[in-house]
């Protein structure tokens, strides 16, 4: 733990204001990274529902039509 305080104590006025910059840029990038993230899952999330959606309507058509054979068979 001193050793890091020293470290600390050893960087210019300059480097630790250099060092802040990089800090807040890396956060910056990873709310960004983090908010694409979420954009990108929704998308697919939609994209996945829709053909859920229309996978289950030709489903039903299909499944519709082999009972209407049935019935009118039996």
């Amino acid at each position: 733990m001193a050793k890091a305080s020293v470290a600390v104590a050893a960087f210019s006025a300059s480097e630790r204001e250099d060092a802040m910059a990089e800090v807040r840029q890396l956060i910056t990038d990873l709310r960004d990274a983090a908010q694409d993230g979420r954009q990108l899952a929704r998308r697919y999330a939609d994209v996945l529902q829709n053909v859920v959606d229309d996978y289950c309507t030709e489903f039903e058509k299909r499944a519709e039509a082999a009972l209407a054979r049935l019935e009118a068979a039996a």
